[in-house]
């Protein structure tokens, strides 16, 4: 059994494959590997396996199998923001290095770490009701499919009541239009659900925005309430309902000239 004490001076030891190693010279390579082998010995287990991330795993897997070109050319194209593409097999996602032979699956196996790519790139009221139109893209980082449903989901901060609209699609481009006229006084958090080859994510979504962006709040009226979009301090989307409905500008000119 892996003990946290193991786990710790692994993930310490190859920590350092990262930009620092590609600035050392063949000699120091060829020192550090040798001490990376020895603390790695006859591999990992499962339970070791589990509990690293894909990256650290690779590492491993090109320090023990002596594979020093390939051990480069992976961090490198890290450090250059280079990501491998990625396959879904059985539910399961799987990053592809056609430069790796004989990497086991489990040590490519992605799908823990996996989550949604998405930029807000416009959010505004459509016609005279509540709804509201959102925009942007979505999609499964990394997957490379042309079939992607999304889903924007309103959640209530209180409770976890959520409604579910689904969007029109164009590649990786979304829009939907939400009733904001059905939902409960309260806060409403926005989310986007991207589901492709039988894989679903969910993000909290508008911290990412295009340059175009609005970002100032919007207030309309409702039936029997007022809604307003707003940015969270972390930079989310969210919808706010509430039921003390201010007195519009006219209402209260008047009530200002009976008062006098």
């Amino acid at each position: 059994m892996t003990t946290d004490t193991d786990l710790s001076v692994l993930r310490d030891v190859l920590r350092v494959y990262d930009h620092r190693y590609l600035t050392l010279d063949a000699d120091q390579r060829g020192r550090l590997l040798d001490g990376t082998r020895r603390v790695l010995g006859t591999g990992l287990s499962a339970e070791t396996r589990a509990a690293l991330p894909a990256a650290d795993r690779l590492r491993a897997f090109c320090i023990q199998q002596d594979l020093p070109d390939e051990l480069e050319r992976l961090i490198r194209d890290e450090v250059e923001g280079r990501r491998p593409g990625a396959v879904v097999v059985g539910g399961r996602v799987y990053a592809m290095y056609p430069y790796l032979r004989g990497v086991p699956r489990q040590d490519a196996d992605i799908t823990a770490e996996v989550g949604v790519e998405h930029r807000l790139d416009d959010v505004a009221w459509q016609g005279r009701r509540g709804d509201l139109r959102i925009t942007g893209t979505a999609r499964l980082e990394r997957v490379d499919t042309h079939r992607t449903a999304v889903d924007v989901v309103l959640r209530a901060r209180t409770g976890g009541v959520e409604h579910r609209v689904p969007a029109d699609t164009t590649g990786d481009g979304f829009s939907a239009v939400a009733d904001l006229a059905v939902l409960d006084p309260g806060r409403w958090d926005v989310f986007v659900t991207t589901t492709a080859l039988g894989l679903s994510r969910e993000s909290r979504f508008g911290s990412r925005r295009s340059p175009g962006a609005r970002t100032d709040g919007l207030t309309r009226g409702l039936p029997h309430a007022h809604a307003t979009v707003y940015f969270t301090p972390g930079g989310h989307l969210a919808v706010r309902v509430r039921t003390d409905l201010p007195p519009s500008p006219l209402r209260a000119r008047l009530r200002s000239r009976l008062r006098r």
